[in-house]
């Protein structure tokens, strides 16, 4: 499984551009260690994560810096296959496939799930390893350039990226204008090997019809930014992304629940051979543009700081995205403090996302599909999602800091176009729960 997709993906020039003019970008002179656990759970037993990291940074002095950074993510439970309900039971075959029988007589590979309940792969299990790392190199008294890297490895996938960020700062120092480029090269080697898009999923004991055990996927972010301080109180930054992803787009897990239109149930019979499941698997474009545009606003009040940023998403896909982000520091003394958190997200769903295929519709007689692309994916399907969340963090000492975090999402699927009733997505909850703590020296 694609961890990327589960925790969020940010490019490196992305995190680059947004340091500009951070108050927390460059350390004291010396060393400055972060260390975070998080946890992370969805309702009803689904997705879970454990996630320990380190950062480090190092000051050499003069504004050069470097800091580097390792992540684990282990996530085990179940995730929704891309079928849905149905009143009878219903049978897929593991990403894996398989050809013995166990005692029960169903093959290995093989998994049922029973009427009205939503089809989950239960095989979910990964651990992903990522390490990045950023040198920050002073060019003159006004400008300096950002390097970064990138390398994570998985079961099934593998990502090296690298990226670079320009700075300029005029204006005394109050403005800094900022242009960076990244690029990520993905390796994706599905357990099982590539299935065929929008083929039947079969039998574990049938040929998979596999189209080969590898392929890749490149992508490439362009990032414009200005950084503004207004005042003594106040920053404003605004960001401009553009990127471009080819290759392999699939997610080889996800399958499209194909429909009698009769009986509403998966279909049995017709062109379906012997071996075949009335399951096709997904097939998304090769190629993805999107544009991101990205505001954020500072500003320190007497004691307290209001943080609030607003996020716009469109790519050629058709998914559209509005996200808002308030953040409240409210100080508890000179060593303590509460920052209440609220996120709000809502997006248009993908021009090719089907809740399921008909036939006779997107499907004829003969087993021909209508269709170049359809996903059932709920993640490029229309939804909205708020997060209420509340940070706690106290300094230990001169020189160390600690913090806890917890936060509580709900995710309401937009069902207003299910033709079945009983067939709706259900919605998601998760709770995040991290602890953090910091030293410098």
């Amino acid at each position: 499984m694609q961890l990327k997709k589960i925790s969020g993906k940010i490019s490196l020039a992305s995190c680059a551009l947004l340091q500009v003019s951070s108050p927390a970008a460059v350390a004291a002179e010396g060393w400055d260690v972060d260390s975070a656990f998080l946890y992370y759970a969805e309702s009803g037993g689904r997705v879970s994560a454990f996630e320990p990291s380190v950062r480090a940074q190092v000051d050499l002095g003069d504004d050069e810096y470097i800091n580097f950074q390792v992540v684990v993510d282990a996530l085990t439970g179940a995730t929704p296959n891309g079928a849905h309900k149905s009143t009878v039971v219903q049978t897929f075959t593991e990403p894996s496939g398989g050809s013995k029988s166990d005692d029960d007589g169903e093959s290995e590979g093989e998994y049922t799930v029973k009427p009205g309940e939503l089809p989950l792969s239960k095989t979910f299990r990964d651990t992903r390893l990522a390490v990045t790392g950023e040198w920050n190199k002073p060019i003159n008294r006004l400008s300096s350039v950002l390097l970064g890297a990138s390398f994570s490895s998985e079961v099934d996938y593998t990502s090296l990226g690298g990226s670079a960020t320009y700075e300029y700062n005029f204006n005394n120092k109050n403005t800094t204008l900022a242009a960076g480029a990244a690029v990520t090269f993905d390796t994706i080697n599905p357990i099982g090997d590539i299935p065929s898009g929008l083929n039947p999923m079969r039998r574990a004991t049938s040929d998979q019809q596999r189209l080969g055990n590898s392929d890749t996927k490149t992508s490439t972010d362009f990032i414009l930014g200005v950084t503004q301080i207004i005042n003594r109180s106040t920053l404003v930054q605004l960001n401009f992304t553009h990127g471009i992803s080819s290759g392999y787009q699939n997610d080889y897990n996800k399958v499209l629940s194909v429909i009698d239109p009769n009986t509403n149930e998966p279909l049995v019979g017709a062109w379906l051979d012997v071996n075949d499941l009335p399951y096709l698997f997904e097939q998304r474009p090769d190629k993805r543009t999107r544009d991101i545009v990205f505001i954020r606003g500072v500003h320190h009040l007497t004691e307290d700081v209001i943080n609030l940023s607003y996020r716009y998403y469109t790519d050629d896909w058709g998914i559209d995205s509005h996200t808002v982000n308030l953040r409240y520091r409210y100080e508890l003394g000179s060593s303590k403090y509460l920052q209440p958190h609220i996120r709000y997200y809502t997006q248009t769903s993908a021009d090719f996302y089907k809740h399921d295929l008909v036939q006779g519709t997107d499907i004829d007689a003969s087993g021909n599909v209508n269709l170049r692309y359809a996903s059932s994916d709920y993640r490029i399907g229309a939804f909205d999602s708020v997060t209420y969340g509340l940070s706690y963090g106290m300094k230990l000492s001169k020189n160390s800091k600690f913090s806890l975090r917890g936060e509580y999402m709900q995710q309401m699927n937009d069902n207003s176009k299910v033709p079945r009733p009983g067939e709706a997505t259900p919605d998601l909850s998760a709770v995040i729960l991290q602890a953090t703590y910091s030293i410098a020296w």
